[in-house]
């Protein structure tokens, strides 16, 4: 059995992978709190992971009885971008500053005129650098908090300081290094050229982990966590990666022409490609390693389901209520769109960007249409993301979606006329904690990672839904709008 951990903004989720009979046989899932200013702060305390952690394992392993001294492996999906400073005794030093962090988007366009603008960056990192990446955080702490910066020892993601919690080790992963904006996606390695540009004093280039490889173990659990948890002090903990690299693999994007769509607290679309080279693709999408070799062009959206939940607590609404409101309304929502930028948004790069609602009339000023728009404006951003990655990818051959969006079937046949492609749920409801699971399979040598995926990902065809011609000629004509407002609106 393999313990798949995903540690995600909103909570912790655990479960247990019966590998034999390919089945989920424990589950176990803790919130977390946020820290969220209007200035567009987003933090939180690590001990919050932790604490989730071990709430979350206990509640997995209690289905698992005395079995779980059979548990082999532990491996861990984190939320990418994260920064997590520790001291030389690796205390943290400060709260992390996560993701959909804003308050670092000046210092973030500072880096990127630092490196001579958006093609410098291609050229120095191999991809463009949103807002949110990691760089712009170490920025800001060096410039608004300096007598923390000088104590700075260590720099790593919120997935691996869980690793650290787990095995007393600090490392990384390609995947997660590639989303840090100070590492080059081609050669694999730190940027020196641009961390001397962040940093000419040494502290941040001695302070950044080792890069290890993906299908090997980075060591064991320590042995105060076996006695925590009464495993075996011989159960190995891999790499994990970034809940994007996971996501993949948990729904089997590890082919060219593969795409996974995540409709969560973000919007988060993936290509597996086999290649990229520099200036490949658009500077505003994100180029991140794959867990299994190749590439993973992504792109993602601040304002997701976030968005359609805000609609939904407006007007008071279940869950159920507000997916009969989407059923009950027309594509295109009678005209009115929305766009959704009501967290900022980083794809486009619009960190201080707000919400609106246009197209209003006193005929279609209506509950249904409010909330019909707020979940086709999501899908219109990743749309036009999706355009920009398949300039160079090609089409996309099926959209394997994931989150909580996966479940409601209005929201599957939306993205389905708006994408014009074919879309289908995976049987587990877990993507990034099977991912993390399956790459524990991977490092302990049960099998390649390409052939667990094919063997453990199966798709779930009662979450399917194919393009309706007639709905896809509607929502061309209103994505067309959403874009022509967009720009009139936005310059973008």
């Amino acid at each position: 059995m393999y313990i798949g951990v995903d540690c995600g903004t909103q909570g912790t989720k655990v479960i247990v992978y019966d590998h034999k009979n390919k089945e989920i046989i424990g589950e176990g899932y803790t919130k977390h709190d946020l820290i969220a200013l209007e200035n567009g702060r987003r933090e939180q305390d690590p001990q919050w992971w932790i604490d989730a952690f071990e709430k979350a394992m206990d509640e997995a392993l209690s289905s698992v009885g005395k079995h779980r001294r059979e548990i082999r492996g532990i491996g861990v999906s984190g939320q990418q971008h994260g920064l997590v400073i520790l001291d030389n005794d690796r205390n943290v030093l400060r709260d992390s500053k996560l993701w959909n962090d804003t308050e670092t988007a000046a210092e973030n366009q500072k880096l990127i005129d630092l490196c001579g603008g958006e093609s410098g960056v291609i050229g120095k990192i191999g991809t463009g650098l949103p807002v949110g990446y990691t760089a712009s955080k170490v920025l800001w702490v060096k410039e608004n908090e300096p007598e923390i910066y000088s104590r700075i020892a260590t720099v790593c993601n919120p997935k691996d300081y869980l690793n650290y919690y787990l095995t007393g080790r600090i490392c990384t992963d390609i995947g997660s290094a590639s989303g840090t904006g100070y590492f080059n996606v081609n050669s694999l390695k730190w940027s020196d050229e641009v961390i001397s540009l962040m940093d000419d004093s040494g502290i941040l280039r001695k302070a950044l982990p080792e890069v290890v490889p993906e299908g090997k173990p980075i060591g064991t659990i320590s042995s105060e966590i076996a006695r925590r948890f009464s495993l075996s002090d011989t159960v190995i903990v891999s790499p994990g990666s970034g809940d994007n690299m996971m996501a993949a693999l948990g729904t089997g994007n590890v082919e060219d022409g593969n795409a996974t769509l995540s409709l969560g607290t973000s919007g988060v679309l993936s290509i597996y490609s086999s290649k990229n080279e520099a200036g490949y693709f658009d500077p505003i999408t994100q180029i991140q390693c794959a867990g299994n070799g190749g590439w993973i062009p992504t792109v993602m959206t601040m304002n997701a389901t976030s968005t359609s939940t805000a609609f939904q607590q407006l007007f008071d609404l279940t869950i159920k209520e507000f997916d009969q409101k989407l059923t009950d309304s027309e594509p295109g929502a009678e005209g009115v769109i929305l766009i959704p930028f009501l967290n900022g948004e980083r794809m486009p790069p619009l960190p201080d960007g707000k919400g609106l609602l246009y197209g209003l009339t006193l005929k279609n000023l209506q509950k249904k249409n409010l909330i019909r728009a707020s979940a086709e404006s999501v899908l219109y951003g990743l749309r036009w993301g999706r355009d920009l990655l398949t300039k160079n990818t090609g089409k996309i051959k099926q959209l394997r979606i994931t989150g909580g969006g996966s479940n409601s079937a209005p929201w599957r046949q939306m993205a389905a006329d708006i994408m014009n492609t074919e879309v289908v749920g995976v049987n587990s409801r877990e993507s990034g904690s099977l991912g993390a699971a399956l790459q524990a399979m991977w490092a302990d040598g049960v099998g390649d990672i390409t052939r667990l995926c094919a063997e453990h990902v199966s798709l779930d065809y009662s979450k399917h839904a194919v393009p309706d011609p007639g709905k896809v000629k509607i929502y061309d004509e209103a994505y067309s709008t959403y874009i022509k407002t967009r720009k009139q609106m936005f310059g973008i």
